[in-house]
């Protein structure tokens, strides 16, 4: 399943990238604007839906991608926090036990990061809003330690990458950025309540 706000987005990433799926997988596109509850209402419904129609028990990981930056708290919140919440949440139910929560984060909300000197750069909003996350990381792993689901819930940092995020001033590819987010979602074992990039685990 992959969230877009616009279906046509979807399908036109969907076709650009054909030719590297798998014959054995599909990719399956749909409405999601996490900072709109009725999206994510129709989007939990439209995932039980097909998930049932192909005889599917559950979800095996949920990867929260969605993520801006800009100049002010309330935009940034809305989206890299909030919605974030609001939509795990809603999707929770359909995982299935063992499964992963990736939480897709940045070094730039590394607390300890910014206890060293000289500092990371100032970027207030975004940074913060990324500290929230991985502290949501952390307690949604100990609500899954506590249910002995088996859930992995992990916070990921894929590194620079030149996304429409930075105006695609990052110094990696986005292929090669995601590589630590597909080895997470593969993994069907590892531990749970960290943060790490593709050199290993960074400091909260």
């Amino acid at each position: 399943m992959q969230g877009a706000r616009k279906l046509a987005a979807a399908e036109e990433a969907r076709a650009k990238f054909a030719s590297d799926i798998h014959a054995s997988s599909s990719v399956v596109p749909v409405q999601l604007d996490i900072t709109d509850a009725a999206s994510i209402k129709n989007a939990h419904a439209f995932i039980a839906d097909y998930l049932k129609a192909q005889n599917l028990p559950g979800l095996d990981v949920l990867v929260n991608n969605a993520g801006v930056s800009g100049p002010t708290f309330e935009a940034i919140y809305a989206v890299n926090v909030f919605g974030t919440v609001a939509l795990t949440e809603a999707i929770r139910p359909l995982l299935k036990d063992g499964g992963a929560i990736l939480n897709i984060s940045s070094t730039l909300g590394s607390l300890h990061a910014h206890t060293q000197r000289p500092p990371p750069p100032i970027y207030l909003p975004y940074s913060s809003s990324k500290s929230a996350l991985n502290s949501v990381t952390l307690q949604w792993a100990i609500q899954e330690e506590e249910r002995k689901s088996g859930v992995r819930v992990v916070a990921i940092c894929p590194g620079f990458n030149a996304t429409a995020l930075n105006y695609y001033t990052g110094t990696m590819q986005p292929e090669d950025g995601v590589k630590v987010i597909v080895e997470a979602a593969l993994a069907k074992e590892g531990k749970s309540g960290v943060f790490f990039d593709k050199d290993g685990e960074v400091k909260w």
